[in-house]
């Protein structure tokens, strides 16, 4: 009975050691997505202040294609 007693101990302090690593992984793992998430919210705010750039970059570049369409199809 007592090497019972002995094993079934032994098995509670794996299963304790296995839970608590576990739970250190799951923390570990929250930190790493909370960092994430704080990435891409700083990306999508930097994106939201280039988007007016973006739009004008693109509208000059449709602007010079417009005018050399434009050129070339009169002559």
């Amino acid at each position: 009975m007592t090497d019972l007693n002995c094993r079934v101990a032994k098995v509670e302090q794996k299963i304790e050691g296995l839970t608590q690593e576990l739970h250190k992984e799951l923390e570990d793992s929250r930190r790493r997505s909370d960092r994430i998430f704080l990435v891409l919210d700083e990306l999508k705010k930097e994106s939201a202040n280039n988007k007016g750039f973006f739009g004008g970059v693109v509208f000059a570049v449709g602007a010079i294609f417009a005018v050399i369409a434009y050129v070339f199809g009169k002559g």
